[in-house]
């Protein structure tokens, strides 16, 4: 015969399930901007290798800052391209005209003009890059992205290394501009306080002749055209 036995524990309660609290969603992780950072001056060979990259971007090294321009749009280099094909028929035969090629500054890593007339016996020589008195005129291409430096970084600085001559060329409208059709060309030539002063400013459809730095006869309309 069984027997019940009584004992004095309370009897046992079955635990409920302990929830746990619900995990949020975890959120994806943010890429960090990228700084890219060089101990000191860049020298010559990064400077180059910088350039040789294939995303076509310009490195251009300015006072120590490091400027990065994505590559030019279709109509700058048109411009470009037309502008060395003209004044290949018109330049002294010691001078050539050549596009995106380097400039040092203060015989420094700088900048990548849109095109330069540069003395040719150096690079006959050899010289890979130009130094600023080998050049006669430089001549830069505003686009959109590079407004600020074409109108006032690089013009201050070209000035400051002595280049007798500068051209910018505007193909987008701006303020200022008026009437006036595009491409508008801006001449300045170094005055004796080795400063630019506007020489000419010439919107496409006029005639201009020029006898610095040498001569020449120039419509910008023949510049902007496609074709």
């Amino acid at each position: 015969m069984a027997m019940l036995v009584q004992t004095s524990e309370a009897p046992v309660k079955a635990k409920k399930p302990v929830k746990k609290p619900r995990e949020k969603p975890r959120k994806k992780a943010v890429p960090k901007t990228v700084i890219w950072e060089t101990p000191g001056e860049l020298s010559f060979d990064e400077w180059s290798e910088l350039n040789s990259r294939d995303d076509g971007g310009r490195y251009e090294l300015i006072d120590g800052s490091l400027i990065v321009s994505p590559a030019p749009p279709f109509r700058h280099q048109r411009i470009g391209d037309r502008l060395q094909t003209y004044l290949e028929t018109v330049t002294p035969e010691n001078l050539i005209p050549v596009t995106a090629t380097g400039l040092l500054l203060d015989r420094k890593p700088g900048v990548i003009p849109d095109l330069m007339v540069v003395e040719a016996a150096p690079f006959e020589e050899g010289a890979e890059v130009a130094r600023p008195e080998w050049v006669h005129l430089v001549v830069e291409i505003v686009s959109k992205s590079t407004t600020a430096t074409d109108r006032i970084i690089k013009h201050t600085k070209y000035a400051e290394v002595g280049i007798s001559h500068f051209w910018r060329i505007e193909m987008n409208p701006f303020r200022g501009r008026g009437s006036d059709a595009l491409p508008v060309i801006f001449t300045y030539a170094l005055d004796e306080n080795d400063e630019y002063q506007l020489i000419h400013r010439v919107a496409a459809g006029t005639t201009v002749e020029l006898t610095e730095p040498f001569k020449l006869t120039l419509d910008p309309a023949t510049l902007g055209r496609v074709r």
